[in-house]
């Protein structure tokens, strides 16, 4: 490999890094200012009581994700502009008129295939699942909300900047596999939710780091869930390669997202 290349690689590597440290370091700070807007009651109104539940309601491990997320967010502008892409040619990525119709198409055949897989399941004898008796339906924005930052932020990041820049040197399933196994390692990296971490203070974000990185050494969880994320990383860049465009790759995860959050909120 070119030494442009070598460079291109470690500002994506540092940028994963510093995405980790500074979720990590911004998590406990989001989380109590979460829990001041509750305490003092901003948005427990009319309008904004789905907001006011879900702050009251959220662990510390989802405003661990959500920090994740936000850092993710305002790394990408520097990244892009480090890796000095002139335009969407530089990532083989061309103009898509139907733009709006591969995003729609793939959120309903992502989010659809997924809530029929889950009801096959419900029918099942015996079922794996059980439905909730009174679910509500108050979580729905929250859950698009969700899975459209999720399908954008990840796609745009995975399959657009990094398959773009494995593309300039490798074979294209040889960046296919790379870029793949590199998103199945960070989403199998979860926190463990039901972790007692005691008492928020500003190294709480590491200790929950520390425990996704754990689970590496749970062997029959990394074979299952680590080979379906990689499958679902190869699905997405095939998708990217073959329309040359982001938006069925991001229609369809959005669209797993939802299906996935809707299922396990109903069940």
């Amino acid at each position: 490999m070119s030494r442009p290349f070598d460079q291109e690689w470690r500002k994506i590597c540092l940028y994963l890094i510093l995405t980790l440290v500074l979720g990590a370091l911004l998590a406990p700070w989001l989380y109590l200012f979460g829990k001041e807007i509750v305490h003092q009651g901003w948005l427990d109104k009319s309008g904004t009581a789905y907001l006011h539940g879900a702050l009251d309601r959220s662990k510390f491990p989802r405003y661990f994700n959500r920090a994740i997320l936000i850092a993710a967010l305002f790394g990408m502008i520097p990244l892009i502009r480090s890796l000095r892409f002139r335009g969407w040619k530089d990532l083989q990525i061309v103009p898509n008129r139907c733009a709006s119709m591969d995003m729609i198409a793939g959120i309903l055949l992502g989010a659809g295939f997924l809530l029929f897989m889950g009801a096959a399941f419900l029918y099942m004898r015996p079922s794996p699942f059980v439905t909730e008796a009174e679910p509500g339906w108050s979580f729905i924005p929250g859950i698009i909300v969700s899975a459209l930052a999720v399908g954008f932020l990840e796609e745009y990041f995975f399959r657009g900047a990094m398959l773009g820049v494995c593309l300039r040197k490798m074979q294209v399933w040889s960046a296919v596999f790379v870029t793949s196994l590199i998103y199945a390692i960070v989403h199998f990296l979860k926190p463990d939710r039901d972790m007692e971490l005691g008492n928020i203070e500003w190294h709480t974000g590491f200790k929950l780091l520390g425990s996704a990185f754990a689970r590496l050494g749970e062997m029959q969880s990394f074979l299952a869930e680590f080979t379906t994320l990689l499958v679902v990383g190869v699905v997405l860049a095939v998708v990217r390669l073959r329309t040359r465009s982001l938006w069925l790759a991001i229609g369809l995860h959005a669209g797993w997202v939802f299906g996935l959050k809707l299922f396990g909120k109903l069940t």
